[in-house]
C-alpha cells in the first residue's frame, strides 16, 4: 500500500471516529454523512490495494453488516410493532426460569404479557433459545423455558457469546435485555427488581452488570427498585456515576422491592406516566445513550415486615453458606420464600404485574410523543406520521444500523434469519432435504425416520366420569407428538446428536409443529414441508383414567417419506437408525438395506396394531436389532408371520395379552424370525426383555413399571415413546438393555405419566443424576 492511501484511510478514520464520538453524524450535516459514507465507499469497493486477500476480506462489509442478524429472530408481532411505531415493552426472561417455579413461571409470564396487551402495547419477552436470540417469545416457547427453568443459563453480557456460540438456551438478565431492547430499537423495559451494589462491594466489588449496562444504553427501566438484599445507597451513587436519571413514581423515597420504604431520598420524584414518557423522550432527543431508571413503590403489603425480618436472615445464612455472584440473588430469594411460607413470591408477582400496568402506560405516551413529534415541552403537534410510515426512521432509530438492515434482508427473505430455524421447503418437485445439510454432509449419531403428529387430546373431568355414545364435560389440548418426533424430542432434551426425518403438509397446522422445533434443540433439517398435502393430526379421546377409548388419525401424509426423500441424507455415519411404523413400506426396505450395507444397527418402533404387521411384509425381520411393540402389537406381528409361514411354531399359543407365558412364546416367534431383542410394553405389569443367549437359550427379564397411582397419572400416550427415547440414550451411552430399561427408560416413562405432554419436559441429562 503505498504512502498516499495509507494517510487518506488514517484521516478518514480520525473524522469518522470524532463524529460518532459526538454525535453529529445523527443530526449533523449531509457533509459529515457524506464523508462518513465515503470510507464506507473506500472499503466496500475495494479501492485501497491491501497487501493479501485476507486483509481485503477483514474489511469487507459483509464481515460486520449482515451476518451480525442470524442469531436473532424478532417475533412477526415486535416486528410490525417497530415498523409501524406501535408501543411496545420488553421483559426480561431470568424471571421465568430462576424467579419462580413451574408452573407459576409460566402463568405470570403470560399473565404479565396479558395486562401490557390490554393496553394496547406489544410485550417483547426476550430470550436466547438454543443459541438463538429472540426477541418477542410465543406462548409455547414461554412453556418452554418455564420448564427448563433453572437448566437455562442466566445470561448477562459476558454470556451471551458463549450461549449463542453453544447452541445454548439463556434466559436474559436485566443487563442482557437492556442491550437487546436497545439493539433493536425498544425503549420501555419492564422488570421485577434491578441489581446493585451489593453489600461489602468495598471488598468483594461486586456490582451488578444492570448498572453498567444502563450507562451504556438509553432504554428506561421500570422496576420496584432495587433489592433490599443490596446496599441501595451505593447503588444510587453509583447509577449517578454513570449518568443514568433516576426517578421515583409518586414517591419522595426510593422503594426497596418488596417495600416502599428504604429510608433513602430519591433523587427525582414524578407524579404520572406522561411526565414519565416526556423524560424518555427529552433523553432520546438529546442522544444521551445513557439509561433512565423509573422506581415503582410497590402497593401496600402486609406482609412487608416479615419479608424483611426473612431477608435479614437470609443475608446471614448467605455469607454462612459462602454463595457469592450471581447465584446470590437467586439463594436469597428462594430462602426468603421458605421463611415467608411463600408470601414474598405473591409479592414478587404482584410488584411484577403493578410495573407491567404503569410502563405500559409509560410507552403508550412515548409513542404518541414519538408519532406526533411533540416538542416534549408542548402539547402541540408539529408533524404527524401517516398510514403505515415507518416510525422507527426517527430519532437514534433513524440510524439504528441493525434494525434497518434486519427489516431489509427479512422483507426479501421468508426465512427470517434463521439458521436454525424451520425450512420452508415447499417446490413442484416435493419437499427437498434441508441445504445446509445436503452441503455440508452434516453427521449424525443416531437417525429417526417417522411421523411429525398434532395430537389432539381430549381428557373428561374425573369428577364427572366417562360415557361413550354422549358427550362428557372435559378439556381439550394441542401437543406436538407422532411417535417418531415423540422419540427424537426425547434425544434432544437428552442432547444427544440426532436428526429427525419427516414431513408436514402446506396448511395452519404445520406452522404449529414447526414452531414446536424452534423451541427445542431439535434440528429441524430433515423435515420438509410436503406441497397440497395435510399436517399429519391424531384425534384422541381419553377415559376418566387417562387411557385411549377412541382415536381418529390423518397419517396419509407419511406415504410420502419415500426412499427417494430419505436418500437425500447421509445417514451412512449414523451409530442407530430408529424407524417407526408410520412410514412407507418400501421405505423400511430401504432402511434396512442400509443397515446392512453399512452395518447400523436398526430399531422399529411398531406405533399401532394395524401398522406393527408392515415389517412382516416388507421380509425385513432379521436386519432388526431392536423392536418395542406393546402387547397387542406384538401378537399382531406374531400371528403375521406365522400365517405368512415364515416359521414353524408347534407350541400351543393364543392371543390372550394377559398371560405372561403367552407373551413370552409370542416374543419367541420374532426371535426366531430374525430380530434380536424384543422389548415388550405392557402397561402396569411392566417391561418384558426376551433375547436368545449365545448357547441358543431363551432369556426373559420382567422389568416393573414405574411407580404411579391410578388417580395420579395425567396422561400415557407418549410414556412407551418415552420409554424408548431413553433407553436408546442408554444404550449409546454403552449400557445394555438389563441397565438401561429400569434405569433410564422407566424413569422417563414415569416422568411422561405424569405429564400433560406426550415427552415431559422433565426429561433431561440431570434426571438420571
Amino acid at each position: 500500500m503505498n504512502n498516499k492511501k495509507l494517510i487518506l484511510i488514517i484521516t478518514l478514520t480520525i473524522i469518522v471516529s470524532y463524529v460518532s464520538k459526538i454525535g453529529i453524524h445523527y443530526f449533523g450535516s449531509d457533509e459529515l454523512k457524506e464523508r462518513y459514507s465515503l470510507l464506507e465507499y473506500v472499503i466496500n469497493e475495494k479501492i485501497i490495494n491491501f497487501g493479501s486477500n485476507r486483509d481485503r476480506d477483514l474489511f469487507d462489509r459483509s464481515h460486520y453488516n449482515e451476518e451480525v442478524f442470524y442469531n436473532i429472530k424478532i417475533s412477526k408481532e415486535v416486528q410490525d410493532a417497530l415498523r409501524y411505531g406501535k408501543p411496545i415493552v420488553s421483559l426480561e426472561s431470568t424471571i421465568i426460569s430462576h424467579g419462580m417455579p413451574f408452573p407459576q413461571n409460566y402463568e405470570t409470564a403470560l399473565e404479565v404479557e396479558s395486562i401490557i396487551r390490554s393496553y394496547g402495547v406489544v410485550p417483547a419477552t426476550i430470550a436466547i433459545l438454543n443459541g438463538t436470540i429472540h426477541i418477542g417469545l410465543t406462548e409455547n416457547e414461554i412453556h418452554y423455558l418455564a420448564t427448563v427453568g433453572k437448566d437455562a443459563i442466566k445470561t448477562s453480557r459476558r454470556d451471551i457469546a458463549m450461549v449463542t456460540s453453544m447452541g445454548k438456551t439463556g434466559s436474559t438478565t436485566v443487563s442482557a435485555t437492556i442491550l437487546f431492547s436497545n439493539l433493536v430499537g425498544i425503549k420501555v423495559f419492564v422488570t421485577g427488581g434491578l441489581g446493585g451494589v451489593h453489600r461489602g462491594a468495598e471488598t468483594s466489588l461486586d456490582v451488578s452488570a444492570d448498572l453498567t449496562e444502563l450507562g451504556k444504553n438509553g432504554v428506561m427501566v421500570i422496576s420496584a427498585g432495587v433489592k433490599s438484599i443490596l446496599d441501595i445507597g451505593k447503588t444510587l451513587e453509583y447509577l449517578e456515576t454513570q449518568g443514568v436519571t433516576v426517578v421515583t413514581f409518586g414517591s419522595d423515597e426510593f422503594p426497596a422491592f418488596f417495600t416502599k420504604h428504604s429510608g433513602v431520598k430519591t433523587p427525582n420524584r414524578l407524579d404520572t406516566v406522561d411526565q414519565c414518557a416526556k423524560l424518555l423522550y427529552s433523553n432520546q432527543l438529546l442522544q444521551l445513550k445513557s439509561g433512565m431508571v423509573v422506581a415503582v413503590p410497590p402497593r401496600d403489603n402486609e406482609h412487608s415486615e416479615l419479608i424483611d425480618r426473612a431477608i435479614k436472615e437470609s443475608i446471614e445464612q448467605s455469607k454462612v453458606d459462602g454463595i457469592l455472584g450471581k447465584d446470590i440473588t437467586p439463594y436469597l430469594l428462594k430462602k426468603v420464600n421458605e421463611k415467608t411460607g411463600g408470601k414474598s413470591l405473591e409479592s414478587n408477582i404482584e410488584l411484577v404485574k403493578n410495573n407491567a400496568r404503569i410502563g405500559s402506560q409509560i410507552s403508550k405516551h412515548y409513542y404518541n410523543l414519538l408519532k406526533n413529534k411533540q416538542s416534549p415541552t408542548s402539547g402541540t403537534s408539529s408533524t404527524t406520521i401517516k398510514g403505515d410510515e415507518l416510525v422507527f426512521n426517527y430519532f437514534d432509530q433513524r440510524v439504528n444500523t441493525f434494525l434497518r438492515n434486519y427489516f431489509k434482508t427479512s422483507s426479501s427473505s421468508s426465512e427470517n434469519l434463521l439458521l436454525n430455524g424451520p425450512n420452508k421447503l415447499k417446490g413442484l418437485n416435493g419437499p427437498k432435504p434441508n441445504k445446509q445439510l445436503a452441503d455440508n454432509h452434516i453427521e449424525y449419531d443416531i437417525v429417526v425416520v417417522g411421523g411429525a403428529v398434532i395430537d389432539m387430546i381430549s381428557h373428561p373431568f374425573k369428577e364427572s366420569g366417562f360415557q361413550m355414545e354422549t358427550s362428557n364435560p372435559g378439556a381439550i389440548s394441542i401437543k406436538m407428538g407422532g411417535v417418531g418426533r415423540n422419540v427424537a424430542e426425547v434425544l434432544s432434551r437428552l442432547q444427544m446428536n440426532s436428526l429427525f426425518i419427516s414431513l408436514v403438509g402446506d396448511d395452519v397446522h404445520s406452522s404449529l409443529m414447526m414452531e414446536s422445533f424452534q423451541t427445542m434443540n431439535l434440528s429441524s433439517n430433515g423435515v420438509g414441508i410436503k406441497v397440497g398435502s395435510k399436517t399429519a393430526i391424531y384425534n384422541a379421546i381419553m377415559n376418566d383414567r387417562g387411557d385411549l377409548a377412541v382415536a381418529i388419525a390423518q397419517m396419509d401424509i407419511f406415504d410420502e417419506i419415500t426412499p427417494s426423500y430419505i436418500s437425500k441424507f447421509d445417514l451412512t455415519s449414523s451409530k442407530l437408525l430408529v424407524f417407526d411404523g408410520n412410514i412407507p413400506i418400501e421405505s423400511m426396505t430401504y432402511l434396512a438395506q442400509l443397515s446392512r450395507s453399512k452395518g447400523i444397527k436398526l430399531w422399529f418402533e411398531p406405533t399401532s396394531v394395524y401398522k406393527s404387521s408392515k415389517i412382516v411384509e416388507s421380509f425385513i425381520l432379521s436386519s432388526i436389532t431392536y423392536i418395542s411393540p406393546n402387547r397387542d402389537e406384538l401378537i399382531k406381528i406374531s400371528n403375521e408371520i406365522i400365517k405368512k409361514g415364515l416359521i414353524k411354531f408347534e407350541n400351543i399359543i393364543n392371543n390372550d395379552v394377559n398371560d405372561l407365558e403367552n407373551i413370552k412364546k409370542h416374543s419367541i416367534i420374532l426371535i426366531e424370525s430374525g430380530i434380536k431383542y424384543i422389548i415388550t410394553k405392557m402397561g402396569s405389569k411392566g417391561v418384558l426383555l426376551a433375547y436368545k443367549k449365545d448357547d441358543g437359550e431363551f432369556k426373559f427379564e420382567l422389568f416393573s413399571a414405574p411407580e404411579v397411582p391410578d388417580n395420579k397419572i395425567v396422561d400415557v400416550t407418549g410414556a412407551g415413546d418415552s420409554l424408548v427415547g431413553c433407553t436408546i440414550y442408554s444404550i449409546l451411552l454403552g449400557h445394555n438393555l438389563t441397565t438401561a430399561i429400569p434405569q433410564y427408560g422407566t424413569p422417563c416413562a414415569k416422568e411422561s405419566l405424569l405429564s400433560t405432554n406426550p415427552v415431559s419436559p422433565n426429561i433431561k441429562i440431570s434426571l438420571f443424576k
